[in-house]
């Protein structure tokens, strides 16, 4: 019977995943270069781009445009009573933030959203698709849902730049004081969009949060879905 042989490219990519699991390579460390790879193991550099894209695909590195490889090892802690930016967030944890803005509509509500923000299901809702970023890292997708008279400005206001939806709620209400009330998790498996999104395969784990925020009078202001990858997101909970 003959023995089946591993491509050299699968080989590769066993054992630079290896060295990564080893640390050999620190968290979030830029990878050697193809042409550094390449010498190392006495390859071509067709061969190391194959197990570089196959170690991408899996979702253990990324690559940030015109900078190299990098490894997907970020842990971003979700924070549950925190009121503070995403991007205040990622900055104090040493990444570099960025926010995507992918669509804004106004939408009839799902049952499950007019339920949550107590409206009624023929009101409109504004819906905001975010795809946010940790060192270039896509680490989440986020919808989001307001009453679409009530914060009728944020629409308006999209051209926030950098986009920060805490910034442009900031800059439209002024006096609003948002908080969150409840957060609900639950863990899933990606669709073909949020795989693409998050650049991870189909059905890789995520951790979806759902959100309801109140404002200082109690009266509903946004509720909303991040859908995290599950090898960035840990949960923190504040207990005072």
């Amino acid at each position: 019977m003959k023995r089946y042989e591993k491509p050299m490219y699968v080989k590769l990519y066993e054992k630079i995943l290896k060295n990564i699991e080893n640390k050999k390579y620190n968290s979030s460390d830029k990878l050697p270069s193809e042409n550094d790879f390449a010498r190392e193991f006495d390859v071509n550099r067709h061969t190391i781009r194959q197990a570089l894209s196959l170690l991408k695909d899996e979702g253990y590195i990324y690559t940030k445009k015109g900078k190299g490889n990098f490894i997907a090892n970020i842990k971003v802690p979700y924070s549950i009573s925190t009121k503070s930016s995403y991007s205040s967030k990622i900055l104090d944890l040493g990444y570099e933030p960025k926010t995507e803005l992918l669509s804004a509509d106004i939408i009839e509500p799902t049952v499950d959203v007019a339920k949550n923000l107590a409206l009624n299901s023929k009101l409109k809702v504004i819906e905001l698709k975010l795809l946010r970023y940790a060192n270039d890292l896509p680490i989440s997708v986020t919808y989001s849902y307001f009453d679409a008279f009530l914060y009728r400005k944020i629409i308006d206001n999209l051209d926030y730049e950098p986009f920060s939806l805490y910034k442009i709620l900031e800059k439209c209400y002024p006096t609003l004081e948002v908080t969150k009330i409840s957060t609900v998790f639950e863990s899933l498996g990606t669709n073909k969009e949020l795989s693409e999104l998050l650049m991870m395969p189909t059905n890789s784990p995520i951790l979806a949060a759902s959100t309801l925020s109140k404002d200082q009078h109690g009266n509903f202001v946004e509720y909303g879905t991040a859908y995290f990858r599950g090898d960035t997101c840990k949960v923190k909970v504040d207990l005072i």
